[in-house]
């Protein structure tokens, strides 16, 4: 499996419309969760518009997750 950081290259390639950091710091902390165990933090206060962009980030990550889990494998 790719880390995190070839993963989010990918995601967020030229030709994608832009999203704010929080956002990507979303998407990054899910698959730090999903591939590397570590805590989902908390960084910003809920009912923010930095929290709301940051769990749409989350949203994504799950998404790209599932997406990443359901690929099919290629031979060694």
């Amino acid at each position: 499996m790719k880390n995190v950081d070839d993963i989010m290259q990918k995601t967020f390639s030229p030709g994608r419309d832009p999203r704010s950091a929080e956002y990507k710091a979303g998407v990054r902390a899910l698959l730090e969760l999903r591939i590397n165990g570590v805590k989902l933090p908390r960084p910003y206060a809920i009912g923010t518009v930095q929290a709301d962009a940051f769990y749409a980030g989350v949203g994504e990550g799950h998404d790209i997750w599932r997406a990443l889990r359901v690929a099919p494998k290629k031979p060694l």
